[in-house]
């Protein structure tokens, strides 16, 4: 009898462990939840803010390209290619970003609706300088951000300084 009591008293705090147990995973169940409706809300932010900077630095690319052909800076056959670059920034960028694509690959689906193809854009990249090859080389979302911002930034760096020169004549 004692031995009955003694096994029913040890499935009684086997159970009641049992119970606060789940009552414990259910409360860390719930923060988690919380936690991740928190953190999707959060990537869902960072998501859209992306979005919008790199249709924002398209913009700006694709200007600083256009700006730079007026002023007879760079050629037809650079500025075709560097256009449809700057033309089709956001996308690659977020191929790249988003779905884990090299930088070859998001241009290669990028440059399927335009006149320029990769090799081209390969050409024209061996005639810049080391420093633009160096980050294109990365293959990377960012070693095309880089290159992006190397090939245009000179060009418009030179044609500010030629101003400022011309300003100080006058």
């Amino acid at each position: 009898m004692f031995v009955a009591f003694g096994v029913i008293g040890l499935l009684i705090l086997f159970l009641i462990y049992l119970v606060l147990r789940t009552q414990n995973l259910q409360k860390e169940l719930a923060l988690l939840r919380h936690s991740n409706k928190q953190t999707s809300s959060k990537v869902t932010y960072a998501y859209r803010n992306l979005v919008l900077v790199t249709d924002a630095l398209e913009k700006n690319l694709t200007a600083r390209v256009e700006s730079d052909y007026k002023s007879r800076l760079i050629e037809q056959s650079q500025y075709q290619i560097l256009h449809s670059l700057m033309r089709n920034f956001s996308t690659i960028v977020m191929a790249c970003c988003e779905k884990g694509m090299s930088l070859e690959e998001s241009l290669n689906k990028a440059l399927l609706n335009e006149d320029v193809t990769l090799e081209d854009v390969r050409d024209m990249v061996k005639t810049l300088p080391s420093n633009a090859r160096m980050v294109w080389a990365k293959n990377t979302a960012d070693g095309f951000i880089a290159f992006c911002q190397t090939v245009t930034a000179p060009i418009n760096t030179t044609k500010a300084n030629k101003s400022a020169a011309a300003l100080q004549e006058s």
